[in-house]
């Protein structure tokens, strides 16, 4: 499920009046009966519509901004955080409870007990190898039977062998506590970096410099196609003394378009004789002017799509031009206008 916020083509900032008038437009140039021939139409109506019911919600909409759900709605795990417990304690306890249970006259559990006994000693050969396993075992024998400890004489056989990995495990919490000697020190703090460009700017790409401390300057480019919300990052140039940044993008408004993902999105004015009989007109593109053909018995829901006449997107591909025809009246009233529809009137309603 992609961001909403790129679905809907507005920027994190937008407000519930801008968002509105995005998915309006959207749902009525995505609409399943505005695309008959147009199989993946009704999945992008369906994205378009989860998008809008997940940001036109402020609860849901602050909630997906804090990262706490998904862009489907649903709840992000928590990650866990922190230190396990020490995995030997599960080992010794077991060996605990099975010298307590032979030394109560618990004989007959010996069988039971083997299993446990076997993982001990797995676990003692594939960190100490076969000498300190079978010095374990010569050691629980001989406490079995005399109460006292064997020894053997030898460097490290007569440790406790779980008494070592306590030390290892100890300081391998101590090695990695933030702010311990030896451990890397911690990053310095990213900074976010909003710039507004011009449609002109995300069609060709954009060039700028990111400012470091006083008197260090870092340049910065974005790729032709800048869609609303980029992010690009921009790596330090001191990581001891300045964090990275990341340099979001927004689109300005536009006197003429607003860009929804990869496609460019307008408005045109025709009459009503132009919308009963068709026509054409100049469309003025971010590359130039457009001739565009008005089908006959064209309405205020008609929208005409021009392909590859707007932004490119990362797979290399221009998205489309798509005008939004709009009926209007003429300024001052039309007798003969006037006269057609009364005299239609009552041919009309029959």
């Amino acid at each position: 499920m992609r961001n909403p916020y790129t679905v809907l083509g507005v920027g994190k900032t937008a407000r519930a009046e801008d968002i509105k008038s995005a998915y309006r437009q959207l749902a009525k140039t995505w609409h399943p009966d505005q695309n008959p021939g147009d199989p993946s139409a009704t999945m992008r109506f369906a994205e378009i519509a989860h998008a809008y019911k997940l940001l036109i919600n402020p609860d849901l909409r602050a909630s997906f901004d804090k990262g706490h759900i998904d862009a489907r709605g649903r709840k992000q795990p928590k990650p866990a955080r922190g230190f396990s417990a020490n995995p030997f304690n599960a080992f010794k306890q077991s060996r605990r409870t099975a010298s307590a249970g032979q030394d109560a006259g618990e004989r007959s559990a010996d069988t039971e007990d083997a299993p446990e006994e076997a993982k001990f000693e797995e676990m003692v050969v594939h960190i100490f190898g076969e000498a300190a396993a079978k010095q374990s075992g010569h050691t629980t024998q001989g406490a079995q039977k005399g109460g006292e400890r064997q020894q053997a004489n030898a460097p490290g056989l007569d440790e406790d062998p779980l008494a070592a990995l306590d030390e290892l495990f100890a300081k391998w919490k101590t090695r990695r506590k933030p702010g311990a000697r030896g451990s890397a020190k911690p990053e310095k703090p990213v900074t976010i970096h909003q710039i507004e460009i011009t449609l002109e700017s995300a069609m060709t790409g954009y060039s700028g410099e990111i400012e470091f401390g006083d008197a260090c300057r870092v340049e910065f480019t974005s790729p032709p196609g800048t869609l609303d919300g980029t992010e690009i990052q921009v790596k330090s140039p001191d990581p001891g003394a300045y964090g990275d940044a990341i340099v979001r993008f927004t689109h300005a408004r536009h006197p003429r378009l607003r860009a929804v993902g990869a496609d460019l999105h307008g408005e045109h004015a025709i009459s009503l004789m132009e919308a009963v009989l068709g026509g054409s007109f100049v469309f003025e593109g971010l590359e130039g002017p457009v001739r565009i053909t008005i089908p006959e018995w064209s309405g205020s829901d008609k929208v005409l799509r021009v392909p590859a006449h707007g932004l490119p997107n990362p797979a290399g591909e221009r998205g489309a031009l798509l005008v939004h025809l709009r009926v209007m009246l003429p300024e001052t009233p039309d007798r003969g206008l006037i006269d057609l529809m009364r005299s239609n009137r009552g041919s009309w309603f029959f």
